[in-house]
């Protein structure tokens, strides 16, 4: 196991150092600039003056060994459109309400996913599997802007109960929350069933009832724990994916969070903070993928990795 992780490692290194190799080479690659003419057009002289203090006059390659070169002491720059603050500082704040809203989105609707889809496995082909399969359809099929926007029309609007934009009070987060939950109780709600129904169908099982074992027990202690491994899978990527923000949640109800910031330094070409962000969400994805592997292995002692014994 421990060449395992460090192999996996040696590989997460190489994909970070890909990744900032394209998502840089790209950046650059897109006509125009952070200091071009646009709504606010700035004179030439001191367009020049900006793009030498910050280093964008340089060639490309030495702008990118800079920039790695103070990532590797996490210094990833001062954001264009913030020059107060730096870029960490910036994430730090924004990093809040995504982390809030899309977390306790996770929280909430995969154990409910859960649920439904051990109800679907449980009583297959009644009325309950039907109902949550149409849940879980809907949830998957549905766009998130969409549901953001039934959810500001019938409970702000027509309804008058919640605020439909904002961060700050409780009560400005119910309808976000509710908005990233249907995603992971959707996709939850389908992998759970399907794990159970294989699981159920397994051999072990009928031999477990032969001796009398009550369903409640066959069912959470063995049953759950064999269809635990493909939640996993899907359960870390899913969480960093919906904590690091969602841009058409945060876009619907105005919260100031990392998806907002993401949009914001595309269209202003606002290179330190966009790389910060595709590195950030690489490094998060690899480690959530490592994380699942050694998961796996302590769910299942079966599997191992390497191809050697443990």
């Amino acid at each position: 196991m421990i060449g395992y992780i460090l192999r996996r490692l040696v590989s997460v290194a190489v994909t970070f150092f890909i990744v900032s190799v394209l998502i840089f080479s790209m950046m650059h690659a897109i006509p125009g600039g952070p200091f071009d003419a646009g709504d606010m057009p700035v004179p030439e002289e001191v367009r020049q003056k900006l793009l030498a203090q910050y280093g964008l006059d340089e060639p490309l390659y030495v702008q990118y060994l800079k920039y790695m070169w103070g990532v590797l002491r996490l210094d990833f720059g001062v954001p264009f459109q913030s020059p107060g603050e730096t870029v960490l500082e910036l994430l730090g704040r924004a990093w809040v309400p995504s982390l809030v809203l899309g977390g306790l989105g996770v929280l909430i609707g995969a154990p409910l996913g859960m649920l439904l889809g051990m109800a679907a496995a449980l009583k297959r082909n009644s009325w309950i599997d039907y109902l949550a399969s149409a849940v879980a359809t809907l949830g998957l099929t549905i766009p998130v802007f969409v549901t953001s926007m039934l959810l500001i029309l019938t409970f702000s609007v027509w309804l008058g109960w919640l605020p439909s934009s904002g961060w700050g009070a409780p009560e400005r987060w119910i309808l976000p929350i509710v908005a990233y939950a249907t995603i992971p109780m959707a996709t939850y709600a389908r992998y759970t069933r399907s794990a159970m129904l294989d699981t159920l169908n397994k051999p072990f099982v009928t031999v477990l009832r032969a001796k009398g074992l009550p369903e409640r027990q066959i069912v959470f202690k063995h049953v759950l724990r064999n269809s635990a491994i493909p939640l996993v899978t899907v359960f870390l990527p899913m969480f960093i994916g919906t904590a690091t923000g969602s841009i058409f949640v945060e876009a619907m109800f105005r919260v100031p969070g990392l998806g907002s910031f993401f949009v914001s330094s595309i269209r202003t070409r606002d290179y330190p903070l966009e790389m910060a962000l595709m590195l950030m969400l690489t490094l998060m994805f690899c480690l959530a993928y490592l994380l699942s592997d050694i998961l796996y292995a302590w769910l299942n002692p079966r599997i191992r990795h390497g191809g050697g014994r443990e």
